[in-house]
């Protein structure tokens, strides 16, 4: 399963920036103690594993399911499941909330269970647009303007909006973006939209999401070692280049000449002759 193969230090801190950050964005608000557990093992016959469960200071399970697909009275009953199973692990009360994308507008909420009926709270987030919150960002980019808190709320989010682009392209979009800025929220964002490419992509286009993110957080060394500079002056020379042409890309919209100029650190220089970045 996907969960096994989360690396632990991205995972841990994408939950966090998750649990804190975007959930209230999205009207889940609660106080949290703890990251609960996602693996499930049920009579010790096969394991079910959850998307996110968080512990509040109330002594309850928020959890969180993310969906691209609605398969109605399904869905409902493997949620139920969960629960079941959880409040059966742990003895305490379990709330479900459902994020769905994927073009999803409504979907059943409620699920007839014969004496009770079991409900989850959905949450649908195709109305937004992911093109338009790239677009807004690019902007701010080109103009200087640094990105707000709210601002990376709404980027960690892009994969679950509709867009004109591939699920793959809108978190690489994403992540480049996210990589502008140093600062702890920026890492959080990348960790929180790793997550989401571990979640919803396979094979060779999660290995080319994690190819991006290790290339962005090791983007500003890259003119270090293709050109050999050495010396900490040349590196600090190096790392102020290469975020002047990363921001000037992406104000540009030219993603592809960036993710070049990544690999290729010969294509990179000419690139900053051609914008004059000395």
């Amino acid at each position: 399963m996907s969960n096994i193969k989360h690396e632990d230090a991205i995972m841990k801190m994408g939950f966090r920036y998750f649990r804190d950050q975007i959930l209230k964005m999205l009207g889940i608000d609660y106080d949290y103690v703890d990251i609960g557990p996602t693996e499930l093992v049920e009579l010790t016959i096969h394991s079910m594993f959850m998307d996110f469960t968080f512990l509040t200071i109330e002594d309850f399970y928020i959890h969180v399911e993310f969906q691209t697909t609605d398969s109605g009275e399904d869905d409902l009953r493997r949620f139920h499941a969960y629960e079941a199973v959880f409040s059966h692990e742990t003895g305490k009360k379990v709330l479900t909330y459902v994020i769905y994308s994927g073009g999803i507008k409504n979907a059943r909420d409620t699920l007839d269970c014969g004496t009770y009926s079991y409900k989850i709270s959905p949450i649908f987030l195709t109305q937004k647009s992911a093109d338009e919150v790239f677009h807004y960002l690019q902007e701010k980019s080109r103009k200087g303007e640094g990105f707000t808190d709210e601002d990376y709320a709404k980027l960690s989010l892009t994969p679950l909006m509709s867009s004109g682009q591939g699920r793959k392209d809108t978190i690489k979009t994403a992540i480049l973006l996210a990589k502008q800025d140093t600062r702890v929220t920026a890492e959080k964002t990348v960790a929180i939209l790793y997550t989401m490419a571990d979640k919803f992509l396979q094979g060779s286009d999660l290995e080319e999401i994690k190819e991006v993110v290790a290339m962005t957080r090791l983007g500003q060394m890259i003119y270090d070692d293709g050109l050999k500079v050495g010396e900490e002056k040349g590196r600090e020379e190096g790392r102020a280049r290469m975020t002047a042409l990363t921001k000037t890309l992406l104000a540009s919209g030219r993603m592809a000449d960036l993710q070049l100029a990544l690999d290729d650190p010969g294509y990179c220089e000419k690139l900053m002759e051609e914008y004059g970045i000395k």
